[in-house]
């Protein structure tokens, strides 16, 4: 059984999308509500943009995380992309309230993903990268 973002708009309201130069133009600034967004979700959700296709939310690919890490439930948003910090994937872990990502349940999820590959909590302008070795974590703007 497959998961249903429910209420959940937060893709489409806290990242930016951009589509790529072969792609039809497509810009959404990060934190704002696409223009897109209904009260039912995307209102073109069936011919909704390729940057907005590849999107793949961590909470939704994941069956095994409890409903509550459901990022409108949590206050963060993980999902997998290529790292900004050289070859290779991220886990990237947006922060949508204030001290969200310090709850039990979204820093413990960091931690046991962090042991594995890198996570970069991304809390406002800050990003914070976090590794299984610990000199390697640093804040970066």
């Amino acid at each position: 059984m497959s998961r249903t973002c429910g209420e959940c708009r937060a893709c489409c309201i806290v990242l930016g999308f951009e589509a790529r130069e072969d792609e039809s133009p497509f810009r959404k600034a990060a934190g704002l509500p696409c223009p897109q967004l209904a009260a039912c979700g995307c209102a073109i959700y069936a011919e909704r943009p390729p940057v907005c296709r590849r999107f793949e939310c961590g909470w939704l690919n994941a069956p095994n995380l409890p409903d509550e890490l459901r990022p409108d439930r949590c206050g963060v948003l993980f999902c997998t992309n290529e790292s900004a910090l050289g070859p290779g994937h991220a886990v990237y872990a947006y922060e949508m309230r204030p001290g969200a990502a310090d709850g039990r349940l979204p820093s413990w999820l960091m931690r046991e993903i962090a042991r594995e590959m890198t996570v970069v909590l991304v809390r406002g302008e800050e990003r914070e990268v976090l590794t299984a070795d610990p000199e390697v974590q640093y804040l970066f703007e």
